[in-house]
């Protein structure tokens, strides 16, 4: 399953309301179809639910539920499924399985952008793949294809959960169920293990039912056709003290608990409120005010400070009242991404921590809050990050909550400051790891690793309380909810490995990871991913001897990329040294798109250069530009790529006169664009108005940024455009989008954290480490003290492109990469470092017009056209003209890029266009979204760039316009 994070690019990038098949049912579970997956309004398909299975096992305060859904498609055309199920709050999924040949088959975790361009490239070919993942709302969602015409598709769940509602605030388990009678019919079964007494059972619009005992548990089970309208709800009984379990991988955990100490009624001298200002909190805070104006009341502090913060920093203000801390944060504005950095130089201790939060970063991922206090943990978002709060929370001696109905009795729990569990040792005192489990009626519990030998003290308000081992049964439970919190420590991108180790260790699921099940062992092979542990028989000799080819392949493919490249780079250097005729004419071939029809000439007749020397220094080149650009200051502020020594002082200097720039801005038809420039001076109050209309989609905060940057505003345009960041759904592309943005606007350390996530979530493709050896670049330029070190990191990624054997899709990379490489091995050499490529791919190719394009979705066909000064097109067809020009290899499988240049151009005007040849056949309506760069002086001294953001839709026939540069142009 995938989390819809976007309905394609359109729900990153257009002002639209998400269509109707992918908004989340009222009922749950819930499913619709898309003919042949094709996600629009016009292939929304009936499907039915024939068939569900749901079995739960209880053992202690754990339960695992497993979901066996069957889905029959009674139309002529294959569908692609979509059933969503409502989770228990805290559910951790730990498998997913879909039927291929007639049995189940094990999902494989795979990184989330990877998993999503397998699975989506199996639909397009036809193939049957399925991908599995938890919405941030706690919503499992998987996608199936095919489910053929007459015929249907199974899928199998398994997850397990604490059992506590927050909402009740009650020791049950809630599954809700609301969907029509299965034409097969549905059956549900409950045991429960480890329990003295038979714990109370309601199914779903029925009474509760008893529990018979059968051996040392109790059983229900129940088979009907009829409709399901009611949640099943099943009550924890009491305890043991001790309760221990094995999982799959022989290791074992053991449930703990007790009765809480006496809590007293607290009174704090220090009350320090953390408030989370980002825009991940915009919404009603009514509840939560009221939950701190009585807790303060009840606490009589002496002293409140109230710190509000998100990724701009920390505004810490002391009050004088519960009614002035009321007020102050009753006026927060909520802007920019989560962010806790800010927090990390608090050492003034306090009394008191109370934390209003939706959970973990979105930046700085990796930053260390120690804060000076017992800390609880408050939310009232359904998406919040619960793992990490609790985790947070626990090593500040404290709980984390969800604010549900019953404000009361969080009330008590916070005045009384109710004694947690602080640490879980062996006899020997080593600390073992736990997780806390929420608890109520007095009652403490943990989950915790089991020592090797002995028995277990638990440290709980100051005081020691031992529990004895006992034997263990068969349950993953404690085992699935101890390797989620430590999932919520990996969040740093260095430890990305580690993260995707353990989650795979222990079958769970996460918001950067998806189940994925492939047709045959043969799509496994071209996947590059392994198959599940569960493979065998012949599928697994069949992958196996396939993959012992496929590697030998590789091998020999790694073994003569080298030399592939060298061949490659030659034919290119060759090319560039090549002298070409400026007045040549382009020639008519049967390919008419290689001629510009005349009324499309952008320029009059060109003077040709009589030498193919650079242009003089009098003699002003103008790019112009249509599109949304990053601002002339910052466009300056781009790297100044170097070039060898004895070319220093060969171009002539045109820093005093510059390039003439003329920018015909493209601005995006976007209404609230347009409600912020009929009165700018009521930007601030229009912003919130506009927010509620638009707030869910990336693209507002992008365009607002921008609009902000226009206006003077760069501080609020760096905060503005990170608040993207914080959307539900935010993916890999929204951190390649934000990352771009916040190059132009110099905030580069921030840029290149998101280009290293990117990076490392989507291992498997060149572009997100071509685009971070980009920003180091650029930032060595614009921040000396990190020159030397970025510019040999960003030379090691860009030899790594191009010398690596990318899938065949991404030909062509591995020249542009080193074009831009050896653009900033000089700067390196000057610097006194140097690189360990090989010679043979050396050589400094600088060009009066360089043009990069690239774009950011999958499976379109995208091509770069440029129109040269004497009439002839650069094009797919048609890559190498009459006067020089090079354009490279056509990208046909998304993403790019693809690129021009030219060394010696002649006087005229060159216009670029882009145009998508072939859009995404499952995604139609999503617009691309290219970004170009135009460079005059590619690898010289006086180099000049603009960067391009706009939107392709494949309704131009003569391509989208992008830019001219015109060569020669006097100044105005």
């Amino acid at each position: 399953m995938i989390v819809r994070w976007a309905l394609g690019l359109l729900c990153l990038l257009a002002p639209v309301a998400l269509s109707a098949q992918t908004a989340p049912s009222k009922g749950s579970p819930s499913l619709t179809a898309l003919a042949n997956g094709i996600r629009d309004e016009a292939h929304a398909r009936d499907i039915a639910l024939s068939r569900l299975d749901i079995a739960v096992t209880l053992r202690g305060g754990i339960a695992e539920t497993v979901v066996t859904a069957k889905f029959a498609n009674g139309g002529k055309e294959p569908l692609e499924g979509d059933f969503r199920l409502a989770l228990p709050a805290d559910a951790v999924v730990t498998g997913y399985a879909l039927d291929i040949k007639g049995r189940l088959l094990d999902g494989v975790l795979v990184d989330r952008g990877r998993a999503k361009a397998v699975y989506e490239t199996a639909v397009r070919g036809r193939i049957d793949p399925g991908l599995a993942e938890v919405e941030p709302e706690g919503v499992f969602h998987t996608r199936v294809f095919p489910i053929p015409a007459k015929g249907s598709r199974t899928i199998r769940l398994r997850y397990v959960a604490p059992v506590f509602n927050a909402h009740r605030g009650e020791d049950v388990y809630v599954l809700p169920l609301d969907l029509p009678a299965p034409g097969e019919g549905w059956s549900i079964s409950v045991r429960a293990e480890g329990v003295g007494a038979a714990p109370s059972l309601t199914w779903p619009g029925r009474e509760p039912i008893a529990m018979a005992r059968e051996g040392t548990a109790f059983v229900a089970r129940e088979e009907d056709k009829r409709a399901l309208n009611g949640p099943l709800i099943l009550g924890r009984p009491a305890l043991p003290e001790a309760l221990a379990s094995r999982n799959a991988l022989g290791e074992r955990f053991v449930q703990l608990s007790g009765t809480v100490p006496a809590g007293a009624a607290d009174t704090a001298e220090r009350v320090r409120i953390y408030w989370d200002r980002s825009r991940s909190r915009l919404g009603d805070h009514k509840d939560e005010l009221m939950l701190l104006r009585r807790v303060l009341a009840g606490l009589k502090p002496r002293e409140i400070e109230v710190v509000t913060f998100n990724s701009s920093g920390a505004e810490r203000r002391k009050v004088a009242s519960a009614d002035a801390a009321i007020a102050l944060l009753e006026g927060v504005r909520y802007r920019g991404a989560t962010n806790f950095a800010p927090l990390a130089g608090d050492l003034v201790r306090a009394d008191r921590c109370l934390l209003l939060t939706n959970g973990k970063s979105a930046v700085d991922r990796d930053a260390k809050a120690d804060l000076p206090c017992r800390v609880d943990a408050i939310t009232t978002s359904k998406s919040a990050d619960m793992a990490w709060l609790r985790h947070f929370a626990t090593l500040h001696g404290g709980r984390a909550w969800r604010l549900g109905d019953d404000i009361g009795e969080l009330e008590k729990a916070l005045v009384r400051t109710v004694p947690t569990v602080t640490a879980v040792l062996d006899d020997q005192g080593r600390r073992l790891s736990f997780v806390p489990i929420e608890s109520s009626n007095g009652q403490w519990l943990v989950a915790a690793r089991a020592p090797d030998r002995g028995g277990v003290r638990v440290l709980i308000g100051g005081t020691e309380q031992r529990r004895s081992v006992p034997e263990a049964a068969d349950f993953a439970g404690e085992s699935a909810l101890i390797a989620v919190d430590t999932l919520a420590t990996l969040g740093a991108t260095e430890r990305r490995a580690d993260y995707v180790a353990l989650s795979r260790r222990y079958g769970v699921a996460s918001p950067s990871l998806s189940f994925l099940v492939l047709e045959t062992p043969q799509d496994y092979v071209n996947a590059d991913v392994a198959p599940p542990a569960s493979y065998d028989g012949e599928d697994l000799a069949s992958y196996r001897a396939a993959r012992e080819s496929a590697d030998k392949e590789a091998a020999e493919a790694k073994q003569g990329r080298l030399e592939q490249v060298v061949g490659l780079w030659n034919e290119q250097v060759s090319w560039w040294q090549r002298k070409f005729d400026p007045m040549a004419r382009p020639k008519r071939e049967r390919d008419e798109r290689q001629i510009i029809p005349s009324p499309a000439m952008s320029a009059p007749a060109p003077e040709p250069t009589p030498t193919p020397e650079p242009m003089p220094a009098d003699d002003s080149d103008a790019i112009v530009v249509t599109s949304q650009r990053a601002p002339a200051s910052e466009a300056a502020a781009s790297p100044v790529t170097a070039v060898t020594a004895e070319d220093i002082g060969r171009f002539p200097d045109t820093a005093s006169s510059g390039p003439r720039i003329e920018i015909d801005a493209w601005q995006p038809e976007r209404p609230y664009l347009k409600a912020f420039d009929a009165a700018p001076a009521r930007f601030d109050a229009l912003f919130l108005e506009q927010e509620k209309l638009h707030g869910t989609l990336p693209a507002f905060y992008l365009d607002t940024a921008e609009w902000l940057r226009r206006h003077g505003r760069a501080g609020e345009a760096r905060e503005m455009v990170l608040a993207a960041l914080d959307l539900p759904v935010a993916n890999e592309v929204t951190l390649g989008l934000v990352a771009a943005r916040l190059e132009r606007y110099g905030a580069w350390d921030r840029a290149i954290e998101l280009r290293e996530r990117e990076a490392a979530l989507d291992p498997t493709r060149p572009q997100p480490k071509r685009l971070l050896a980009l920003a180091l670049a650029r930032r060595a330029e614009a921040v000396p003290a990190h020159a030397r070190a970025d510019l040999e990191r960003a030379i090691a990624l860009l030899s790594e492109v191009a010398l690596t054997p990318w899938s065949d899709a991404w030909a062509g990379i591995e020249t542009i990469a080193l074009m831009e490489a050896n653009a900033l091995i000089p700067k390196l050499r000057a610097l006194g470092g140097d690189t360990d490529l090989d010679r043979r791919l050396i050589a400094l190719l600088d060009a009066d017009i360089r043009v990069i394009a690239e774009w950011n979705t999958d499976a379109t066909d995208l091509d770069l056209w440029v129109d040269e000064a004497n009439g002839e097109r650069a094009i797919y067809s048609h890559p190498r003209t009459a006067i020089g020009g090079h354009l490279s290899n056509d990208m046909t499988s998304g993403y790019g890029p693809e690129e021009y240049f030219i060394r010696r151009a002649p006087r005229g005007t060159y216009t670029i266009r882009a145009n998508v040849f072939a859009g995404d056949r499952i995604d139609p309506n999503g617009p691309s979204v290219v970004t170009a760069h135009i460079i005059r002086n590619f690898g010289r001294p006086n180099q000049s760039d603009e960067s391009v953001d706009i939107e392709v839709l494949g309704d131009d026939k003569e391509g989208r316009l992008i830019g001219r540069v015109v060569v020669g142009a006097k100044p105005k």
